[in-house]
């Protein structure tokens, strides 16, 4: 069966969908915007772009409905094959890196201001809802089976008043890994995309281009060395340089994706061939962690709790 797309919305995301769905054999069948008039498409399977929701209330109700209406129901959470990500993800499933005790993800553009609607509170503007969603979902994604102990989140207006162009995110995990979620609107020397750190190496990954390393010891540090070392910073052992060939570098893991998956999973699952590869329990855990984000930035604390796991 030929899967037929239906598009609400033909803005920016809209005529990606438009233009890059056919290329994994999927047919544009009808396309609908705001400045139409408004129509029901009822008894249409359900693809949601993201954020699916405002907030999980939402989501809840979404989903009500199409179980109601008999219908499949995914969301578009496209950057779960983002390249950078995925090595990242098969360095930690791979254990290339030891026991990992940091994972930092961080997003930083010079643009400045933001456009259209993203700078309206009521159109679910701001960074949190845009790019948030994907980051913490890619998080989430790369250890589904890490739970959650702990969320704190700082969460401010650098250039617009009314929605938020920066945030810093940790997740403490109960792996033993702290994740440390950071975009910004206005950061304009930007640092690595990734930086993943454990008890057997370092992995760096400085842009979306994938250009980066795996660090290793060369010779094991088994000992400080025996005497004071001076530097620019004053004496010191601990931070001493490191000598030569001490540290070694490696290529990063190849991995092959495609954003085209997306929608040749959604054709399997309709055809009954696969299971969804986003589903709307791994959502709602996204929009769960996203409200204690705002909680624990309007607190100043950190939000314990069970309902995002």
């Amino acid at each position: 069966m030929q899967v037929k797309l239906g598009i609400i919305g033909y803005g920016g995301m809209g005529k990606w969908h438009g233009e890059n769905a056919p290329r994994a054999d999927v047919e544009i069948a009808a396309v609908c915007d705001i400045l139409e008039e408004r129509r029901k498409e009822a008894g249409k399977h359900v693809i949601a772009e993201k954020p699916a929701a405002m907030n999980v209330q939402e989501l809840d109700e979404m989903e009500a409905a199409c179980k109601k209406a008999g219908v499949f129901f995914t969301v578009h959470q496209n950057r779960r094959w983002d390249k950078d990500m995925l090595i990242v993800k098969e360095a930690y499933d791979k254990g290339m890196l030891g026991d990992i005790f940091t994972i930092e993800s961080k997003l930083h553009s010079g643009n400045g201001y933001m456009h259209e609607w993203h700078i309206y509170q009521k159109y679910g503007g701001g960074m949190i809802y845009d790019w948030g969603v994907h980051l913490i979902d890619q998080i989430l994604y790369m250890m589904p089976e890490a739970k959650i102990k702990s969320i704190y989140a700082d969460i401010k207006n650098v250039l617009h008043e009314e929605v938020d162009d920066y945030f810093k995110i940790l997740l403490k995990l109960d792996n033993g890994i702290t994740a440390h979620i950071e975009l910004s609107t206005y950061i304009l020397s930007y640092q690595p995309r990734w930086l993943a750190a454990g008890s057997k190496g370092t992995l760096l990954i400085h842009s979306f281009g994938c250009d980066g390393a795996i660090y290793r010891t060369g010779k094991m540090l088994e000992k400080l060395p025996p005497q004071i070392t001076e530097t620019e910073a004053g004496p010191t052992r601990q931070f001493a340089p490191i000598p030569p060939g001490g540290i070694v570098e490696e290529p990063l893991p190849e991995v092959e994706t495609d954003w085209l998956e997306f929608y040749r999973n959604v054709t399997d699952v309709l055809n009954g061939r696969e299971e969804s590869k986003i589903k709307i329990p791994e959502v709602r855990r996204v929009l769960a962690v996203m409200e204690a984000a705002w909680k624990s930035s309007r607190t100043g604390e950190a939000v314990f709790s069970s309902k995002y796991n």
